[in-house]
């Protein structure tokens, strides 16, 4: 069975390429966009990962963290942010659970090895 990816991002560009590279290496991509809509597909079926944004239209990702750190505890959660990183942004996320954090500038090579680290074939 293929893991299934939930990609939250407000980068509609961004969300069909990730799709596209992931479906290549043999996952199942599901995106959302808002908070809501990240939420409500985390309620309608099971996630074996959650790649997430941090500014979703002016929202708070850490929303979408805390509501799957809350409801399923053991889901792995990797924060991919285009926000400036500081040290307080990283602690704020490790304090809310985040498993993994990595900038949008990073690559997707490096995703894709973070996604394997939480993910083993």
């Amino acid at each position: 069975m293929q893991p299934q990816i939930l990609f939250v991002d407000d980068e509609a560009a961004l969300s069909e390429m990730l799709g596209l590279y992931f479906n290549h290496k043999g996952y199942v991509v599901t995106t959302a966009s808002t908070i809501e809509l990240a939420i409500s597909k985390l309620q309608e079926r099971a996630f074996n990962l959650v790649i997430l944004d941090l500014n979703l239209a002016g929202q708070d990702g850490l929303e979408v963290l805390r509501f799957v750190k809350a409801h399923f505890p053991k889901l792995p959660v990797i924060i991919f942010t285009g926000l400036d990183v500081d040290e307080n942004l990283v602690k704020r996320c490790l304090a809310d659970r985040a498993d993994g954090f990595m900038r949008k500038t990073d690559g997707l090579e490096k995703l894709f090895n973070e996604v394997r680290r939480h993910l083993p074939e």
